[in-house]
């Protein structure tokens, strides 16, 4: 067999086709006999520096030429010693140096749409831009002989230029395979019809005709209205059965709606196949079915587009989270439940409940998972997805955007709209599947997914629990399936994204936290057998901040919302009064009573509460010294009569006399000596014996 020969001249210029030098890859294939003297991208990037000339562009069917004398020589001796040297060019006609191939007419066929949408065949498009491109070539053609004519015959062009025209244009289809006529009067037929329509008339018309409906939208809506209507669901050729019992008058069609009576001699005859065609079709069906399927998930698999959702690049960005049950029986017909949230950055499980029900076990996930983040001491993921059945309830309370999480989407009945169903089947069939007792689905498309001739196992409850958990932490160490070398745990813990807010303990213990009622007296509360004290953002108030809060809490009975930690101590707790958020609960410090014994500790614990008893201590001193010295004169009267009289007890009764007024002391006596009697305290000797 005969080798294909690379040589091609185009414009007079010996060419060689790019295909026989360069190694193929995806972008552009490489002729079988190539010599593989360049790649592709290499070939590509000495045409743009221009140190080797395209003389041709790549286009559907035509390859990309180069200009043999701007080959590397020892490219040249390659070629050569293959398949020799060129073939000299041999004179072309007019026709052929006049023809250049129609781009413009390539992208028009490639674009153009018809009525119902459909394109033009890729074997079409080849063939009406060759035609388009040799209508182009005859007016060339024409033009340069009628002012050759013209020059010689002063003007006149000879009646026989189309027949000329017509021989090179049937001639040139041995080159170029084009589907112009032959005859003369049709070919100039088509030419005048280019002139004025342009590429639309080079269009088959029967490609419309062909792709025409055969029945009009009447018929189509009623074939639709007896498919989705009919309750038994009937099957396409039921459909048409039914439909001929109508055209028959065996059936009657009425509309509920308006109560009108369908009359069938407006109504032709139509075959099984034409009821098939139609019904089948894509724009008839999804509504179709729409109305009649009873599981959605299969209707969306069908009809309904998804979103292309990439991987969050941070972890804390998006938590997933939802049900399932592990695929083994604690008791014959009884599976356990499972509620986890998995992390889509990081793919680490972070969250993981379990039960024999599903009652209560969201609340305790969402519980559980506020104790694992803090524990971790990680914020809370920035967003929630999740399915709608057991969260619909919470959409309005902690599950609300802005409280629990900054964004929340929760649907119902998508199970695409939920990341952590993929990963649930890796779980199942990488994992689980390798454990004892593991059931298989009764359906499996895979037959190693299939059921076992083996009896069913029935594994005892806590068996269960422990593999599970024991999957989870096998898969969280495991490799993450695009940063390599790093677990996804280590993924998880150490590319948190930055921009995720703190767990807002506000919007969340209201509704998860569990509570309890105390009251606030000298600044202390009891709570949970121990002594709490008033605090803000997880420090003990002293200074104003306290006395403002004493003035609010002092004496009253509060309410306290709180949570527990993995370690049952107490995570957070909030006090509150009607409703109103306060301040914090902060246990009271202790500190060592020996001085020796105390530790760093418990001096600063010493410190927090010493401040925190001066706060108040000094307040009440404070207020102490603003107060003035007064003298209260209360004359306001006890009784308010004096009829009743005690027997027997004497009373001091005022007397009426007035004061007797005494006389004057002369100055002689008042210069008397008031005592003249002397008082020795000289003691003798012997009165001390």
């Amino acid at each position: 067999m005969k080798k294909e020969n690379p040589y091609e001249y185009h414009n007079e210029t010996l060419g060689v086709q790019a295909r026989f030098l360069y190694s193929g890859d995806k972008v552009c294939e490489a002729h079988e006999d190539s010599l593989c003297l360049i790649g592709y991208k290499g070939l590509a990037s000495r045409i743009s520096r221009g140190s080797i000339i395209r003389i041709r562009p790549q286009a559907p069917n035509t390859p990309m030429l180069v200009s043999f004398d701007s080959l590397p020589y020892k490219w040249q001796e390659a070629i050569v010693r293959v398949w020799g040297n060129a073939p000299k060019l041999i004179q072309q006609t007019l026709f052929e140096k006049n023809f250049v191939r129609d781009y413009a007419a390539f992208d028009f066929f490639c674009y153009h749409r018809f009525e119902d949408q459909s394109t033009i065949e890729r074997h079409r498009i080849d063939e009406y831009t060759l035609n388009a491109s040799v209508l182009n070539t005859i007016e060339k053609v024409y033009a340069e002989r009628a002012a050759l004519q013209r020059s010689l015959r002063k003007g006149r062009v000879r009646a026989d230029i189309w027949e000329s025209i017509t021989k090179d244009c049937t001639l040139f289809k041995q080159q170029i395979p084009h589907t112009l006529p032959e005859n003369e009067r049709r070919l100039r037929e088509k030419y005048n019809q280019y002139k004025k329509e342009s590429y639309k008339c080079l269009i088959h018309k029967g490609r419309l005709n062909a792709n025409a409906l055969k029945v009009d939208d009447d018929h189509i809506t009623l074939l639709n209205n007896m498919f989705a209507g009919i309750e038994h669901k009937p099957t396409y050729a039921e459909v048409a059965q039914t439909y001929e019992g109508f055209l028959n008058g065996y059936v009657e069609v009425i509309n509920n709606e308006t109560g009108e009576i369908y009359d069938p001699k407006a109504y032709s005859t139509l075959s099984v196949g034409t009821v098939w065609n139609h019904l089948s079709k894509w724009e008839n069906k999804i509504g179709n079915e729409l109305a009649r399927s009873g599981d959605r998930q299969k209707y969306m698999a069908k009809f309904k587009p998804y979103h292309r959702l990439l991987q969050p690049q941070f972890a804390g960005s998006l938590i997933s989270i939802d049900d399932r049950q592990p695929v083994f029986e604690y008791a014959p017909g009884k599976r356990m439940w499972f509620y986890n949230g998995i992390d889509l950055g990081s793919e680490a499980f972070t969250c993981w409940v379990w039960g024999k029900s599903k009652e209560g076990i969201i609340l305790d996930f969402y519980r559980q998972m506020v104790r694992n983040y803090a524990e971790w001491n990680l914020p809370l993921p920035a967003e929630l997805e999740g399915e709608m059945s057991l969260n619909s309830s919470f959409t309005d309370t902690f599950l609300k955007e802005g409280n629990m999480f900054q964004y929340v989407r929760i649907e119902a009945n998508n199970a695409r709209g939920k990341r952590i169903e993929a990963y649930y089947r890796q779980l199942r069939y990488q994992y689980e599947k390798k454990r004892e007792g593991w059931l298989a689905r009764p359906f499996a498309i895979s037959e190693a997914n299939q059921a076992r001739t083996d009896k069913k196992q029935v594994i005892p409850y806590e068996t269960i629990v422990e593999g599970c958990l024991r999957d989870i932490e096998t898969w969280n160490n495991s490799e993450h399936s695009k940063i390599k070398g790093m677990s996804r745990w280590d993924v998880f813990v150490s590319m948190q994204n930055p921009n995720v807010r703190p767990t807002n303990y506000h919007g969340i213990l209201p509704y998860l936290g569990f509570k309890e009622t105390t009251s606030v007296n000298a600044g202390i509360m009891n709570f949970r057998s121990s002594k709490y004290l008033l605090g803000l953002d997880g420090v003990i108030c002293t200074g104003d901040s306290l006395i403002k809060l004493m003035q609010l809490v002092e004496g009253s009975d509060v309410d306290i919302y709180w949570l527990d930690a993995n370690d049952s101590n107490v995570l957070k707790a909030h006090i509150y009064i009607d409703n109103q958020f306060i301040c914090e609960a902060i246990e009271h410090p202790g500190y060592g009573r020996a001085r020796i014994e105390r530790t760093k500790e418990d001096m600063i614990n010493r410190e927090l509460v010493s401040k925190y008893v001066n706060t108040i201590e000094s307040y009440g001193r404070r207020s102490k010294n603003e107060l003035e010295k007064i003298t209260v004169i209360d004359n306001i009267p006890v009784t308010i009569g004096n009829s009743f009289k005690m027997p027997g007890l004497n009373k001091y009764t005022p007397s009426t006399e007035s004061a007797k007024v005494l006389s004057n002391i002369d100055n002689e006596e008042n210069e008397m000596p008031l005592n003249n009697n002397k008082t020795s305290f000289k003691r003798s000797l012997a009165s001390n014996f």
